[in-house]
């Protein structure tokens, strides 16, 4: 195949594998890359830089097709604050694609640009794809209400946000938010844009790291079984909908905490026990609403192959119809 996303990135087909906490390891970032998508590390995984780093070598000796790191930017991170040896261990190990999410990349783009990464920021607006553009991005993606982690406060699902995108930019464009196969990829690249990212469908392949508890509730799950968490800190998180997302969602709207007391119940850590214990009900845990079209466990490997395969016999059914 061939987009711009592919050319860009130089891999075999414009999928991305999102970048979810705790989740997008080595393992599972090297399947999707050697299958010819891009694979992704996420650097909110790792509490130091050193264990970030020796991951990106890892993940170097698993593959020697491209892939991407994750970087989380918060409002206050700074080039020369904690984030500072987790950029350096990218420009060392020579990584070439970078993809940021959150704040804007801005302060971080002349260091990664010298550094010769390619950088592609995540948005959950159209309405800032051309301040992406405008800072030097090479690409945006943009996530749909109804994608897992974090889909912005706008309320605008994915067939919406995607073409408005691509009315207000012109670098390339990936959609995320309810991708999980052919048809959904064959959607959005008919309405232009160049590439997708798929999260909750890699979550349940076989290299990802979780349990039998959490594979069988997913499987078992609706495409109604998820729920936001974090609104009243202008934060929305799409979460499976647990007992420990629930009472999230209770602790906002009776005590309407600030951020500090909300810390406690969302912080990472007790998602990442929660996948340790494989007991999903002790915490909230990124989903998209597209679970309920997923039932099954797969090599990542042949979800790519099966996209790719669907993706192509629905082109030749509505080429058919021209």
């Amino acid at each position: 195949m061939k987009t711009r996303i592919t050319e860009l990135f130089g891999i075999q087909y414009p999928i991305i594998q999102g970048a979810m906490q705790w989740l997008s390891k080595p393992k599972l970032a090297a399947a999707v890359s050697n299958a010819g998508g891009l694979g992704t590390i996420n650097m909110t995984t790792y509490d130091n830089p050193e264990d970030f780093q020796a991951d990106i070598q890892l993940l170097k000796s698993l593959t020697d097709k491209p892939f991407s790191v994750n970087l989380s930017l918060l409002p206050d991170t700074k080039p020369d604050g904690p984030i500072k040896g987790f950029l350096e261990a990218i420009v060392e190990e020579k990584v070439r694609i970078v993809e940021t999410a959150g704040s804007s990349p801005k302060p971080f783009m002349d260091l990664l640009k010298g550094a010769g990464c390619v950088v592609m920021h995540k948005i959950p607006d159209s309405r800032f794809a051309h301040t992406a553009q405008d800072v030097g991005c090479d690409a945006v993606c943009i996530v749909g209400y109804e994608g897992g982690g974090h889909p912005g406060m706008a309320g605008v699902g994915s067939i919406v946000q995607w073409p408005l995108t691509l009315e207000r930019c012109s670098i390339p464009v990936v959609g995320a938010g309810g991708v999980c196969d052919g048809r959904s990829m064959y959607a959005a690249l008919a309405m232009g844009l160049d590439g997708v990212m798929v999260g909750t469908r890699f979550l349940m392949a076989e290299e990802t790291e979780i349990g039998p508890h959490l594979r069988q509730l997913v499987i078992d799950s609706k495409e109604t079984d998820t729920v936001l968490t974090q609104k009243s800190i202008r934060n929305a998180l799409r979460s499976l909908k647990t007992q420990g997302a629930l009472n999230i969602i209770e602790f906002e709207n009776t005590q309407h905490p600030s951020f500090d007391e909300l810390y406690p119940m969302i912080r990472g850590t007790v998602t990442k026990a929660a996948f340790e214990k494989d007991d999903p009900q002790a915490a909230q845990i990124a989903m998209g609403q597209v679970l309920g079209r997923i039932h099954d466990v797969k090599p990542a490997a042949q979800i790519i192959q099966e996209m790719v395969e669907e993706m192509e016999q629905l082109h030749q059914r509505v080429s058919g119809m021209l």
